[in-house]
């Protein structure tokens, strides 16, 4: 039996056999893909999606997808037990493949719930090498919010430490850093798949702050579909200052501005990009 590991010990993860032939088969034909979880795969660029399009067309889809095979009352809100394959990785592959009729092989894998998929999925992501900033700041943030709701303290304690500091030490970032990728990532879930697709793939321009703002705006049941929408609920409401907070981070900036050498570490040149950002989002 695999295990994950992460911070907070192992979680089961079992390979099994995805069956005959017949059987892959059936199974390719009942794919569901959840909307919660594609939203934790960070879109292509065009033209990365074209050369995978590429090479699927010209060598096959070489690699499994993986599907977690699940009663459908574990995702659903249904007394209906039946079996669902949710799709966990591979859905760029997945859609190429649906699109061209071209045959692709399964590999099932068993999780202990839908919390522990999107554990896997977000660290899955974050391996990835060619990330935007923001899609980076996304799972992050996913991750914290994750591992803070799974931690079942209600301040995300653990071990003496708390997770947005063994996540920074893990990302090599500040606490406050991955506190700003939670608000961002809470923000940003307020919108709809596709902005939030064009956001992170930098397709539409939002500033950073903006998204953080929206995190603990109000905001209608229906996801914001628009940059002019997002810019019109956050203008509603106005988050106070306290009047030292600017003079504090000013100081402190200056400060770490001061001690900047070449080998300075990633952490602190991270401090002075989010003190420089909500020194500007304060204007």
């Amino acid at each position: 039996m695999k295990k994950i590991v992460n911070q907070f010990g192992t979680k089961d993860l079992i390979k099994k056999d995805s069956g005959s032939l017949v059987q892959q088969e059936l199974i390719k034909n009942q794919i569901t893909i959840i909307p919660e979880l594609e939203t934790l795969i960070p879109p292509l660029l065009d033209d990365e999606y074209k050369q995978l399009e590429a090479n699927i067309l010209r060598e096959g889809c070489r690699e499994p997808l993986l599907v977690w095979e699940t009663p459908a009352s574990s995702v659903r809100n249904t007394d209906d037990n039946h079996s669902l394959f949710v799709l966990v990785d591979g859905h760029n592959r997945y859609r190429i493949c649906s699109n061209h009729g071209i045959n692709f092989r399964i590999l099932l894998k068993e999780f202990p719930g839908l919390e522990e998929v999107r554990a896997y999925m977000i660290d899955n992501q974050l391996g990835r090498r060619n990330l935007t900033p923001e899609q980076t700041s996304y799972l992050r943030g996913q991750k914290y919010l994750s591992l803070k709701k799974d931690s079942g303290r209600p301040v995300g304690e653990t071990a003496g430490k708390r997770t947005e500091e063994i996540l920074a030490e893990q990302f090599n970032v500040s606490p406050k850093t991955i506190r700003t990728d939670a608000e961002f990532a809470k923000g940003l879930d307020k919108t709809s798949t596709d902005l939030k697709k064009e956001i992170l793939s930098r397709k539409s321009k939002v500033n950073k702050g903006d998204i953080v703002k929206l995190a603990d705006t109000p905001t209608s049941d229906q996801p914001i579909s628009s940059v002019e929408e997002l810019q019109q609920v956050i203008s509603k409401k106005k988050k106070p200052v306290k009047a030292s907070q600017p003079q504090n981070e000013l100081v402190r900036l200056k400060q770490l501005v001061e001690q900047l050498e070449t080998g300075s570490s990633r952490a602190t040149y991270q401090e002075i990009i989010d003190l420089a950002q909500s020194l500007l989002n304060n204007l």
